[in-house]
């Protein structure tokens, strides 16, 4: 689909019915969760076979809830940058 395609069919979406948008909306969500769980699929054989050759010891749940990381503050360090420090100690 060309943008100028696009284009016209977003603004071609002002004029549909309220059953029409929810229709269109039923399509979507159902095309982007089959695009959404097909990676999900596919990190998760990884992992199970990261786990079978002895690379991970165990799978662990994704992390749902974010509030504890939301609200990080970065540690000041007083020497010098850790990259620095890094790259001099493996010299």
């Amino acid at each position: 689909m060309t943008q100028r395609e696009f284009n016209h069919l977003l603004n071609s979406l002002s004029s549909l019915s309220h059953e029409q948008t929810r229709q269109l909306r039923r399509e979507l969500n159902s095309k982007l969760a089959t695009t959404v769980t097909e990676p999900a699929a596919a990190d998760e054989a990884l992992q199970q076979r990261l786990v079978e050759a002895g690379l991970l010891s165990e799978l662990k749940p994704p992390i749902r809830d974010l509030s504890a990381y939301r609200n990080r503050k970065a540690v000041p360090i007083q020497a010098e940058p850790l990259s620095e420090t890094v790259i001099r100690e493996r010299r």
